[in-house]
């Protein structure tokens, strides 16, 4: 095996490379018509590190929770990370509404469904592409975890307003393993996570609406000028009837905290992510689809 379940927790940067191949590779194998699609291969490589990271397994070392994945075989964790790739490819083919092959559907028949979870977008990674790319990249994460950590706990907080989308997230923490940070809430707020049947077929809706509202307060929490410039363009673009696209002018964008020059320093940023069309135009135009991937950007600070 070209790498371990406790290699990722204690040499990560060694391993994420072979880590990295390895999911690309699945990755490619399970999103069929979708396999040379490089952001959709990137999203649901994104997703797995992400999920091995929230469960401490990602450089965790001695700093996080021996988890049930620590006590896996090789064969259990290989196959523990090839269901996490199968489930979101096949949730991407799924929302992109392309017919999954059978191949796809029999190889793993007790799963069923998408693995949509806590960190997850509808069409990219909360966090933004694929989080690591060199091993700088990596320590620089593994540092701001608790920065991150807090700042999700203040969001999540923010759901008690809304009971049924807050249990929604407080079971999927559960599921997750995310102990640390469902204990510091359920604590924080007097709640507890509820029984309630999976089955309740209500609960994806409220768990959709919950990582809608995580990822607005989130973005609205950012002081990264890039996030910022996003958000500003899903609030204040509208909708053109003559073209069906989203146009938006500089100088609306630049609001009393932000110069014309802050704007497009923004904006060229976005334009290199690939999340927007924009020439140095004074108008700013987004489709669609733009639209609904900026509302889920996110860059750590």
């Amino acid at each position: 095996m070209p790498f371990t379940a406790r290699g990722l927790r204690y040499h990560p940067e060694q391993n994420y490379p072979l880590l990295y191949a390895y999911l690309h590779r699945n990755a490619q194998r399970f999103l069929g018509s979708l396999k040379y699609d490089a952001f959709e291969v990137d999203t649901v490589i994104g997703h797995v590190v992400e999920q091995l990271v929230r469960l401490g397994l990602f450089g965790g070392g001695d700093k996080t929770s021996v988890t049930a994945l620590d006590n896996l075989t090789d064969a259990q964790f290989y196959a523990f990370l090839n269901s996490s790739v199968r489930n979101k490819a096949i949730d991407r083919l799924r929302r992109k509404r392309i017919k999954i092959t059978p191949a796809a559907e029999w190889e793993y028949p007790e799963e069923q469904g998408g693995d949509d979870n806590l960190l997850d977008g509808a069409s990219a990674s909360l966090w933004g592409t694929v989080p690591f790319t060199t091993p700088e990249e990596i320590t620089l994460h593994l540092a701001s975890q608790q920065e991150l950590r807090d700042l999700l706990k203040h969001c999540i907080s923010r759901l008690s307003t809304a009971p049924n989308q807050l249990q929604a997230v407080l079971q999927e923490l559960q599921e997750m393993g995310a102990e640390k940070l469902l204990q510091a809430i359920t604590e924080e707020l007097h709640v507890v996570v509820s029984a309630s049947s999976p089955k309740n077929p209500h609960m994806s809706q409220h768990k959709d609406h919950a990582h809608r509202k995580l990822r607005y307060c989130l973005q609205r929490q950012s002081t990264n000028l890039t996030v910022t410039i996003a958000l500003r363009l899903t609030e204040y673009a509208a909708l053109s009837k003559s073209t069906n696209d989203y146009v938006v002018a500089i100088q609306t964008l630049a609001q009393d905290d932000l110069s014309e020059g802050d704007v497009r320093s923004g904006l060229s940023e976005l334009a290199a992510e690939g999340l927007l069309s924009w020439h140095d135009e004074q108008v700013v135009s987004l489709t669609t689809a733009q639209r609904r991937r900026l509302a889920r950007f996110y860059r750590e600070e």
